[in-house]
């Protein structure tokens, strides 16, 4: 595409317009103006996301209006690329140009009067929304694919939308602009490959969702919320959003009106930035907190390597038993961080009565302080957990599923199958409610079942029902990773985030720096050391931000950088960066002692060259404490960890020394001495070996039930409410029966609530089993106090039916109206039927009472397709003839099971008596 085909004076363009062509691009922006919302609404259908029409709908539609047509087959082909021709077609059609005859502007072979696609190539020609590729030849190349940034070039003049200042998108020099514009709209992702021809499905919906909008409704703000002095966040009268950035900061509690623009329109909100509060603080499920503010919050105040810092938040448990460790439990942040979400660790869950509090330590982005806020809630979780998504990606194959739980969910105890075959499942490790199925080759385009048995939430509710079956489509991907965002880090290193995980590796020396002049400064290092989306780069050795403070250049990445399904960027790709010196020195946030771990001193930032020794002063008596800060001494990002530092109990100050640390910069700034109070923490768990069954027993009593003995044993204690969870056990690849239950007996150690040794009985009753067959049982979900699982344990157990066979129905044989077909719940051992066994009962009367006029005779098995049937007919006592059960005189026959019978199954269960069928 040369630079040509879309020149960027557009004003001067419309300008040039005479005559006829002036009322036609009149109408072209009289339609396109009032169309513009219709194309933010419906971005989401040009470009892959969910819409309420699908694409061939869409078709139908525009087709029917003679905007579209199908191919000679009568197909719509949405999966096709679009021609050139055939856009222009779209756009007169669409946009209501005049089609043009009698003029060929082009040179292209076959481009004469009789061609279909020569008025409306003409028609978007004279309206100045489509060039030809060629300018100098007169090629318009009408049967070439048309892009998805020449598209972006058409919706840019028809909506003329204004040209943006800065770009970052995949899309061409000549188009980067028109691209942007179109991103800015809401009208693209920003992610979508500009690069790529555009599909007829893509053109098609976008077409139809203007058609759907030829008259824009009234948007107005329906409100207006600061959620910082910068930053507002307008909600329309759609119920759309939309982020306003301020370049002056509100001030607290005074009306401001704020002037804005919202896809090309001009709005005005009153906001006030409120005073910072906690706005609530809510339990969705037993094993997580919500915090939700007002304000966007400082994370540092709250969060320290994604967990809470000690003492910012407290859950005091007033009623029930269940305690919860909230310093260092995970936590995660909305997009907005407007919202913590916090999630317990291990096995510890919520149940009962706490109190919440939020100290006044959390702060906002602008650095004021969140009132202390307290709050009573009750837990009380009954919703069992249910599966949001399941996804799985690959280039062609893959041997991975995730699936999205909608609670964080038990790590243990899951079996998983992915069509049919066994699965591994991991459950993650911070949120617990990622379910990773890893299973055998997945190929790309195709979907499989899913089936997970006992996801099971903390609070004990088991998914309904169990298992949970699902289905997953193998999505392909294939195209290349998109840089999402630039961001320099202190002036030392450099964050990429992607639109995907990439591969760190293929980074490595496959990046440069180039000064403003195109000049290569070195290398840059991966810092990065796992596949992320994002990924940390040190600038090259011996680069230098000039003395003006301020260095702007550019990034080139290597056409080998990759995703982790490996596709590449294919070409170098080039993206700007401005490295500011940082002059800002590293402060002291935190210092937390623990016992069994030491004393961690937290900075603002990552600090190097740990130097000088801190002073500790004991409040209580006023005097130095003795404390070793020199043995194992050593600086992890952020924190420096004293590991010697012991005995701690009380109030401290620690005073640290100017020379301790500089940050980890060029520039190497220097601490300032500051004086920080210790927070002393309780010690916790160090345990970090599983739990052992040592073996699995089964005695079966004759009439009532299964006992199966699983011997556990923990060297430090066992967990009681994992050994008595049903749901740590299953037999048959089956969850046990609700009316299975558990005792612990002769257990070992002085803790009753977590022993050593211990034998967990299982009772099941023998009527949960319908067959005779051998079983697997699997002891899956069993862990110990601090948490640790044990390795699955499993072992087959021959078991024998204990269901008692039921009648289950009677009727007419079809073949022959004198027989009467008895079937039951299972097969019957036909040596113990009789027709004793049974009482019928015919009008009303039983075949064996004194006025029956009819016989019962002898019940004989059935055959062929009635196997495991019993047949039985009836004599007419006045003719000694077979009664034809079908005859007018016949109205009803009732089959009961005598309370004597001695039917059996072919385990000895014996029938259940007393039941009674309708045969008509």
């Amino acid at each position: 595409m040369s630079d040509m085909s879309y020149p960027t004076k557009e004003k001067s363009q419309f300008m040039n317009v005479q005559g006829g062509e002036k009322k036609v691009m009149k109408k072209i922006l009289s339609v396109a103006l009032s169309t513009a919302m219709a194309f933010s609404m419906f971005a989401s259908v040009a470009f892959g996301e969910t819409a309420q029409a699908t694409p061939q709908q869409a078709f139908d539609a525009l087709a029917a209006k003679g905007i579209l047509n199908g191919y000679p087959d009568g197909q719509a082909h949405l999966e096709k690329d679009l021609t050139r021709a055939e856009f222009a077609k779209i756009v007169t059609k669409l946009f209501g140009l005049t089609e043009v005859s009698g003029k060929l502007s082009y040179k292209d072979k076959g481009y004469t009067a009789t061609n279909w696609a020569v008025p409306y190539i003409e028609a978007v020609t004279a309206a100045n929304l489509m060039q030809g590729k060629d300018t100098v030849k007169g090629i318009f190349d009408y049967n070439g694919k048309v892009t998805v940034e020449e598209v972006a070039a058409v919706l840019f003049r028809a909506l003329k939308l204004e040209q943006p200042t800065t770009t970052d998108n995949s899309a061409s020099v000549w188009a980067k602009g028109y691209a942007q514009a179109v991103i800015n709209a809401g009208l693209v992702a920003q992610t979508t490959n500009f690069k790529a021809n555009a599909t007829r499905s893509l053109v098609v919906s976008t077409a139809y969702a203007v058609d759907q909008m030829s008259v824009q409704p009234t948007l107005t703000v329906a409100s207006a919320e600061a959620t910082s002095p910068t930053k507002v966040v307008v909600t329309f009268s759609d119920k759309t959003t939309q982020t306003v950035e301020l370049t002056t900061a509100l001030v607290e509690g005074v009306e401001t009106t704020i002037s804005f623009k919202h896809l090309e329109k001009d709005y005005t909100a009153k906001v006030t930035l409120a005073a910072p509060k906690v706005v609530s603080v809510e339990a969705p499920n037993a094993k997580q907190l919500v915090v939700k503010f007002n304000r966007t919050i400082d994370a540092e105040s709250l969060i320290s390597e994604d967990a809470v810092i000690a003492d910012v938040l407290k859950v005091v448990t007033v009623t029930g038993t269940n305690n919860v460790t909230v310093n260092g439990a995970h936590v995660t942040l909305n997009a907005g961080s407007t919202e913590a979400t916090i999630t317990f660790p291990g096995t510890e869950f919520l149940k009962g009565q706490y109190s919440i509090v939020v100290t006044d330590a959390v702060k906002t982005s602008a650095g004021t302080k969140f009132p202390t806020f307290t709050n009573l809630i009750t837990v009380a979780d009954v919703v069992a957990p249910t599966v949001v998504s399941a996804t799985a990606v690959a280039k062609t194959t893959t041997n991975t599923v995730t699936v999205k739980v909608s609670e964080p969910v038990k790590k243990s105890g899951i079996i998983a199958y992915v069509n049919g075959a066994a699965a591994t499942a991991t459950v993650s490790n911070d949120t617990y409610d990622t379910i990773t199925l890893t299973t055998g080759t997945l190929n790309s385009g195709s979907s499989y079942d899913v089936s997970l048995l006992n996801v099971t939430d903390y609070a004990g509710n088991v998914a309904n029902p169990n298992p949970i079956k699902t289905t997953v489509a193998v999505t392909s991907d294939t195209a290349a990773p998109t840089i999402a965002s630039v961001t320099p880090v202190s002036d030392k290193y450099i964050d990429i985030k992607f639109n995907k995980k990439v591969n760190y590796q293929s980074f490595v020396a496959n990046v440069r720096l180039l000064n403003v002049y195109g000049e290569s400064q070195g290398t840059l290092s991966v810092i990065t050391s796992k596949d992320s989306d994002t990924i940390r780069l040190q600038v090259p050795a011996g680069f230098k931000v000039p003395d003006a403070g301020t260095f702007t250049g550019s990034l080139v990445f290597g056409a080998s950088v990759k995703d982790t399904l490996g596709n590449t960027l294919g070409t170098a790709l080039t993206q700007p960066i401005t490295i500011t010196k940082d002059t800002v020195a590293p402060t002291v946030v935190s210092a937390v002692y623990t016992s069994g771990k030491g004393l961690v001193v937290t900075f603002s930032e990552n600090v190097k060259e740990l130097t000088g020794t801190p002073t500790l002063i004991n409040e209580s008596t006023g005097q130095l404490a003795t404390a070793d800060f020199t043995t194992g001494a050593k600086i992890d990002g952020a924190k420096v960890i004293y590991p010697a530092v012991a005995g701690l109990s009380g109030n401290y100050t620690l005073r640290l020394p100017a020379t301790l640390v500089k940050d980890d910069s060029l520039s190497s700034n220097k601490f300032v001495a500051a004086s920080i109070t210790v927070t002393v923490e309780t010690a916790t768990s160090t345990d970090a070996d599983r739990p052992s069954v040592t073996g699995v027993t089964y005695t079966e009593t004759a009439a009532t039930e299964v006992v199966i003995t699983v011997s556990v044993k923990d060297d430090k204690g066992l967990n009681v409410a994992s050994l008595r969870d049903l749901n740590s056990y299953t037999y048959g690849d089956k969850a046990l029966p609700s009316t299975a239950y558990i005792v612990l007996t002769d257990t070992t150690g002085t803790n009753s609530s977590a022993p050593l040794t211990a034998n967990v009985n299982i009772h099941i009753p023998k009527t949960s089993i319908s067959e005779s067959k051998v079983f697997t049982f699997v002891a899956a979900g069993i862990t110990d106090a601090a948490g640790n699982g044990a390795l699955a344990y499993s072992r087959d157990f021959g078991l024998t039916d204990g269901v008692a066979p039921k009648l289950t129905a009677a009727t007419v044989s079809t073949g022959d109206t004198s027989v009467l077909v008895l079937s039951f719940s299972e097969d019957v051992k036909s040596t113990t039927v009789d027709k004793a066994d049974f009482v019928f009962t015919i009008n009303g009367v039983a075949t064996t009472a004194a006025d029956s006029l009819y016989t019962a005779n002898a019940v004989t098995a059935g055959a062929g397709n009635d196997a495991g049937k019993y047949y039985v007919t009836f004599t007419v006592k006045s003719t000694l003839k077979n009664l034809d059960l079908n005859a007018n005189n016949i109205n009803t026959v009732k089959v009961t099971v005598d309370t004597a019978a001695n039917i059996e199954d072919t385990s000895g269960n014996k029938i259940t008596t007393g039941t009674e069928v309708d045969a008509k």
